[in-house]
C-alpha cells in the first residue's frame, strides 16, 4: 500500500499534468493578499482593462468603477450570455453541470489557468489547518457517483464519497473510520448526521486535522457537536459552483473572503459576486442567491480582513423522509434531474417540497420531454434505486417568476423533532 506522503505526490502530479499548477496560484493567492486592499485594486483594475468582460446589458467592462455601475447578472442571464457572446479564442477545457440550490441549472465553463486558480484558492484555504489539496480527503456528500470514471476521478483526487444516511450509516462510519482521512468535508447536514451517529457508536475513530461544513448553515451549537464527536476544528466554507471557494472560517470563527480575484459585494436581499480574472465565461455583478452581510475586522489569520457575518439563503434541513425511521439527503433526489437532464437533452427549473411521508411534490417551469408521465416514472424508479422504497411522486407545472430573495430547491413543511 502507498503511504500518505507518497499518495499526496501522486495526486500533486496528476495535477501537474493536467496543466494546473496548484502551487503557483497558490503562491500567488498568498502574494495577492499581502498587498494593502488599494494595490490589490489596482491589480484588478489592470486585470479588467484587459480581459474586458461583458455586463448584462452587453456593454464591454473596462475598469472597476464600470463594474461597480453595471447592472446585476442572472443565472439565467449568464447562460444566455454565454452562449451568445462566448469569448473568442478562449478554450474550454473543463465544465461544471449544477441542478443549483435555487433550482435553475447551470453550467460553468473553464479553462485550465481559471480551474487551477480555483484550486489554488482551496490550498491556501485548507493550508491554515495544516492541511493541502490532494491529502486524504473524507467526502461526505450524496451517495457515490457509479462508474469508472468517477472513481478514477475520486481516487486521483485521493478522496472517497461517504453517505451515512440509511439502513448502511453505520457501516459507513466503520469504513469512514478504517480509511483514516486528513480531513472531512461535505454537507453540514450530513456531517451533523454523522456525528449523531458516530457519537452513540463504541468505535475508536482517529481525529481529522479538520472538518469542513459547506453548501448549507450550519449552527453554532450543531459545530460544536461535530467538532466534540470528530475531535477537531469544523470551518465553514462557503462557495459555489460559478466561483468554488469564496469565503472560508478561521481559527478565530471568520469567514474570511479568500478569493482575491473577486469583487464581492452587499445587496438589499441578493449578493453579486464578480470575476474580474474570468475570460471563458462574463461574470460581472452575478447574482449568487444567497443574502449576506460584511464586516471589516483586525484579523489576518486568511485572506481579507473583510468576512461575511451573515447568511442567508441556505438550510439544512435536506432530507426527504421515507417514514419515521428512513430518510434520504435531498442531494441524491436532485441528482436524478441531473441524470434526467443529460439523457434527454432537456432542462428545466424545479423546486421540490415535502408535506406528508413518503410523497415528494415537483414543481416544473415547463412541459418535460418526455412528458410528464414520463418524468414521473423516471424520478418514481430514480428514489426506487436508492432508497428501496416506493415513494410517490405528484409534478405539476407552475410559471416561473423572478424572485429577489433565494428560492430553494427543497422545501420541507413536515413537522419533525429535530
Amino acid at each position: 500500500m502507498i503511504d500518505r506522503s507518497a499518495r499526496y505526490l501522486l495526486t500533486r502530479l496528476f495535477f501537474l499534468m493536467m496543466g494546473l499548477p496548484v502551487s503557483q496560484y497558490r503562491s500567488e493567492v498568498e502574494h495577492l493578499w499581502r498587498l494593502k486592499e488599494d494595490a490589490r485594486l489596482r491589480v484588478l483594475d489592470r486585470l479588467l482593462a484587459q480581459n474586458r468582460p461583458l455586463n448584462s446589458s452587453g456593454e464591454e467592462v473596462a475598469g472597476l468603477d464600470s463594474l461597480r455601475s453595471s447592472p446585476t447578472l442572472s443565472k439565467r442571464q449568464l447562460q444566455a450570455l454565454t452562449s451568445k457572446n462566448q469569448r473568442k479564442n478562449e478554450k474550454v477545457s473543463f465544465g461544471r453541470h449544477t441542478a443549483g440550490t435555487t433550482g435553475d441549472p447551470a453550467h460553468v465553463s473553464l479553462n485550465r489557468k481559471e480551474l487551477a486558480q480555483m484550486l489554488g484558492v482551496r490550498d491556501y484555504c485548507l493550508r491554515h489547518y495544516g492541511l493541502a489539496l490532494g491529502q486524504r480527503e473524507a467526502r461526505l456528500w450524496g451517495r457515490a457517483e457509479a462508474g469508472f470514471k468517477s472513481s478514477i476521478k475520486n481516487f486521483l483526487m485521493n478522496r472517497r464519497i461517504f453517505h451515512p444516511v440509511g439502513p448502511q450509516a453505520e457501516n459507513e462510519l466503520v469504513a469512514l473510520s478504517k480509511w483514516r482521512p486528513d480531513y472531512l468535508y461535505g454537507y453540514s447536514s450530513l456531517l451533523l448526521e454523522a456525528a449523531k451517529i458516530l457519537d452513540r457508536m463504541d468505535i475508536q475513530f482517529e481525529a481529522p486535522r479538520c472538518v469542513i461544513c459547506t453548501a448549507e448553515s450550519i449552527l453554532p451549537t450543531q459545530k460544536a457537536f461535530i467538532s466534540k464527536v470528530f475531535k477537531a476544528p469544523v470551518a465553514e466554507e462557503y462557495g459555489s459552483t460559478e466561483f468554488d471557494v469564496i469565503a472560508f472560517e478561521c481559527v478565530n470563527g471568520h469567514r474570511h473572503l479568500v478569493n482575491p480575484w473577486l469583487i464581492v459585494e452587499e445587496d438589499k436581499e441578493n449578493g453579486v459576486i464578480s470575476d474580474v480574472s474570468r475570460m471563458t465565461q462574463n461574470l460581472v455583478r452575478y447574482e449568487q442567491g444567497d443574502y449576506f452581510t460584511k464586516l471589516d475586522s483586525d484579523c489576518q489569520n486568511l485572506g481579507s480582513t473583510v468576512y461575511l457575518e451573515e447568511l442567508h439563503g441556505r438550510t439544512i434541513d435536506l432530507f426527504f423522509y421515507i417514514n419515521q425511521e428512513e430518510k434520504v439527503h435531498i442531494i441524491s433526489i436532485a441528482r436524478i434531474f441531473d441524470c434526467y437532464f443529460n439523457d434527454n437533452d432537456d432542462i428545466f427549473s424545479f423546486q421540490l417540497e415535502q408535506n406528508t411521508y413518503s410523497v415528494l411534490e415537483v414543481n416544473i417551469d415547463k412541459e418535460p420531454a418526455i412528458g410528464l408521465d414520463g418524468l414521473n416514472v423516471f424520478i418514481e424508479m430514480g428514489v426506487r434505486e436508492i432508497t428501496g422504497a416506493s415513494v410517490t411522486v405528484r409534478i405539476s407545472i407552475r410559471k416561473y417568476r423572478e424572485q429577489p430573495t433565494k428560492r430553494n430547491y427543497f422545501i420541507q413543511n413536515m413537522s419533525l423533532e429535530k
